[in-house]
């Protein structure tokens, strides 16, 4: 536990002994959107944890800005066959 909070600060500096800024923000995007949609109800809930777990998505880059651009204009992975 010692260790996980001196990299946890060690990553506030630019250097390379701390965690992944990316990383960081996709954990803390992904407890944030539950801790916050615990108290939403129906809808609201699902749209949140949508939205939450999209940014984490994108801070790992499992899913790119031109993915979605592409599955917006409806490209998707189409493999023809010959």
């Amino acid at each position: 536990m010692k260790q996980f909070i001196k990299k946890l600060f060690a990553s506030l500096d630019n250097h390379s002994l701390g965690y992944s800024g990316r990383k960081l923000t996709a954990l803390f995007c992904v407890l944030y959107g539950a801790y916050l949609s615990k108290d939403l109800e129906g809808e609201n809930r699902l749209h949140a944890c949508y939205s939450f777990l999209s940014v984490a998505l994108l801070c790992l880059g499992i899913v790119t800005v031109q993915n979605i651009i592409d599955f917006k204009n409806g490209k998707g992975n189409n493999i023809q066959k010959s």
